[in-house]
């Protein structure tokens, strides 16, 4: 019986601490907490003697790897290996976890977020660049799912396969 009543409190200690207002976790992701992270992430690939470009729109790249032929225009069936990451290093999303680690998609006829179809217009078959993407032309103030509002990305992208 004791046991039983002992597991009934820990549930309900549980079920209530749950019940806690917390913090709202996105209050501290605001415009300039956004253009901080940008200059702070600049800085540190300047001091890793990083090569940095600017698309004419703001977005922010590094070409790991020079692609040959033709740069991907509207309308390619284009072919990618990706990761998302947040300025912090940790993944939200990469095309390894889908089914051949790849993803295939119309250029700018498919959805994706603005400074994806942006940014890619600069690489080639068989390139590899980093893009930082400010939240304007990311997910911006309303955020997606596991992003937070005003957060720049970073994404990592392979070209494949432009077609």
């Amino acid at each position: 019986m004791l046991l039983k009543y002992s597991a009934l409190v820990l549930f309900a200690i549980i079920i209530v601490s749950g019940c806690k207002k917390n913090e709202d976790p996105y209050a501290t992701y605001t415009p300039e907490r956004e253009a901080a992270l940008i200059k702070e992430w600049l800085a540190q690939m300047v001091t890793n003697k990083k090569d940095i470009d600017t698309t004419s729109t703001g977005i922010y790249y590094i070409v790991e790897k020079e692609g040959t032929g033709e740069t991907v225009k509207t309308g390619n069936k284009v072919t990618v290996k990706y990761t998302g990451l947040f300025l912090d290093g940790s993944v939200f999303d990469a095309s390894a976890y889908r089914g051949d680690g790849t993803m295939t998609y119309i250029h700018k006829t498919d959805r994706l977020i603005q400074g994806w179809e942006e940014g890619i217009e600069v690489m080639k078959k068989g390139g590899t660049a980093a893009f930082l993407i400010p939240s304007a032309k990311a997910y911006g103030t309303a955020g997606s799912g596991s992003i937070p509002p005003n957060t720049p990305l970073i994404f990592v992208i392979e070209v494949i396969e432009i077609k």
